[in-house]
């Protein structure tokens, strides 16, 4: 078995898919991944799934255009292959969505696309300056409760949502959420189950960091699955692959005279040692 030492990338690989089993296990103790599963089945509708068939053939096709156009001698940016810059996917792959909450509006308006919505908020801009203060969007509702499922297995998605809860930066940052873009939901059942992902994300924050702090101690990938052996599923199968390859450990070669003597003077010296034996010395 060979020793794989405990990388900084192994550690944040590992931690990664920690933090999306921590999410999983948490919202399925709280009853929120019915909700989530909803959403998701209701954005991969039939539309989605031909989407979904017409992009697997352009991927196809892109990736024999750039064997035959593209240039693995030569590469740009982020390693793309010069000489051909189609892009390979059609639909983005995503582990987060957006939404708004809320019983209150229509019906018919479920899992519709709200785009740039924010809540009413005030901003102190520059030291010594009063708060001014800003309105909600024309298409907020009372009522509105925004939330962002993190951490989801990658998934297709034909809409990228994006939902940030603060504004301002460091120090200087404030409760003040907008979206760019996000689903409706006015299922109050759904909306009602979607509610402790704050809950969640505050929870699952503070133990990663637990388990941060615990491998960062651990040298080898051999400790650490001694230690937790069902931690194997958060690690890279190449890792595991490397961990139990089998090593061959070569015997030392052991110098001898017929390895180091140059070949020029062997021939000399057999030549002495036969001229001797023929004059009888």
């Amino acid at each position: 078995m060979a020793s794989v030492q405990m990388s900084q990338r192994l550690r944040d690989d590992i931690a990664d898919a920690y933090e999306k089993q921590l999410h999983l296990a948490y919202r399925k103790e709280h009853n929120v991944q019915p909700a989530v599963d909803y959403v998701m089945s209701t954005i991969q509708d039939n539309d989605f799934t031909t989407l979904m068939a017409t992009a697997e053939q352009y991927q196809n096709l892109s990736q024999k255009l750039d064997q035959k156009y593209g240039n693995p001698s030569r590469r740009g940016y982020y390693n793309s292959t010069l000489g051909f810059s189609v892009e390979h996917h059609l639909i983005k792959e995503l582990d987060c969505i957006s939404v708004i909450c809320n019983p209150n509006r229509p019906k018919e308006d479920n899992m519709t696309i709200l785009y740039d919505w924010s809540t009413a908020y005030q901003e102190t801009r520059g030291a010594g300056n009063k708060p001014e203060k800003y309105p909600p969007s024309d298409n907020w509702v009372e009522g509105d409760v925004p939330v962002r499922i993190e951490k989801l297995q990658a998934f297709m998605s034909p809409v990228v949502t994006n939902l940030e809860l603060n504004r301002g930066w460091g120090q200087e940052k404030f409760y003040a959420p907008h979206a760019d873009c996000a689903y409706i939901i006015t299922e109050p059942t759904i909306c009602e189950q979607l509610m402790p992902i704050g809950q969640i994300e505050d929870q699952a924050a503070k133990d990663l960091q637990t388990f941060k702090d615990y491998v960062a101690k651990i040298t080898t990938l051999k400790k650490f699955l001694d230690e937790w052996p069902g931690g194997k599923d958060l690690v890279p199968e190449e890792d595991i692959q490397r961990m139990t390859k089998k090593v061959v450990r070569k015997a030392p070669e052991k110098n001898t005279p017929e390895k180091i003597i140059p070949d020029v003077l062997k021939e000399q010296m057999n030549e002495v040692i036969l001229t001797n034996k023929l004059l009888g010395d």
